[in-house]
């Protein structure tokens, strides 16, 4: 709003510059509160990718490449360039803000790798018995599915199998990821179902079957008022 567009450039009005012209030539803000507007969400001024204008980032394209932008320069597509080809996303996908969304058959955090099966059988092979992709836990890549849960170990975590089929988090009392109680100590837990030891019974092996109470009976005396059993504070 502050110029002419002229074959794809601007001529700015009087007063203003810039490629688009968003830089006023007499800023009249202080300094304190034009570097307030050009802080990102983490309080870092243009990123730290950028310079602070009169409240405006201006984004370190020394090149005129213009591959750093956004409103706080928040955008770095350089991040995308392939180091060998020095290609963005190796030229199979495209680049947005600083991610490289690959073409079907390709993949890679900058699409360097192929595939070799068909997008029909990548499908195949990624999706659960229950029909979903990954079971929703997991990413597919080129037929193999990458489960969201790594364990810090370097182990698998509590979410697992071909198609992340396997959540051990169903298998525990109270779910605490670094807690072995797994099917309350009465049992064993297979792709998270308790097969429960002789004598215990219920979902997570936490019912005797000595007791005259069923387990939902059982749960439901512990309950009370409160919307868990003992309060979430005892079995």
């Amino acid at each position: 709003g502050h110029g002419k567009c002229d074959c794809g450039k601007c001529k700015c009005d009087e007063g203003w510059y810039g490629d688009a012209c968003q830089y006023p030539t007499t800023c009249n803000i202080t300094r304190k509160k034009s570097n307030e507007m050009c802080k990102n969400s983490q309080d870092i001024i243009c990123s730290g990718a950028g310079t602070c204008q009169c409240g405006r980032c201006k984004c370190a394209n020394s090149e005129g490449h213009g591959l750093v932008y956004g409103k706080f320069c928040e955008c770095d597509d350089r991040e995308c360039i392939d180091d060998e080809t020095e290609e963005i996303c190796t030229g199979h996908g495209k680049c947005y803000c600083g991610n490289c969304y690959c073409e079907a058959g390709w993949h890679g955090d900058k699409c360097e790798f192929q595939c070799d099966i068909t997008p029909w059988e990548i499908k195949k092979r990624c999706t659960s018995p229950d029909g979903k992709i990954c079971s929703n836990r997991g990413t597919c890549v080129c037929g193999e599915c990458t489960c969201h849960d790594v364990d810090p170990t370097g182990d698998w975590g509590d979410i697992h199998g071909d198609t992340c089929e396997c959540d051990e988090r169903n298998c525990k009392a109270v779910y605490d990821r670094y807690s072995d109680d797994f099917c309350s100590g009465h049992g064993q837990c297979n792709c998270g179902r308790c097969d429960c030891k002789e004598g215990w019974t219920g979902k997570k092996c936490e019912h005797p079957r000595s007791c005259p109470l069923s387990a939902e009976e059982s749960a439901k005396k512990c309950q009370g008022n409160s919307n868990l059993p003992c309060s979430g504070r005892g079995k």
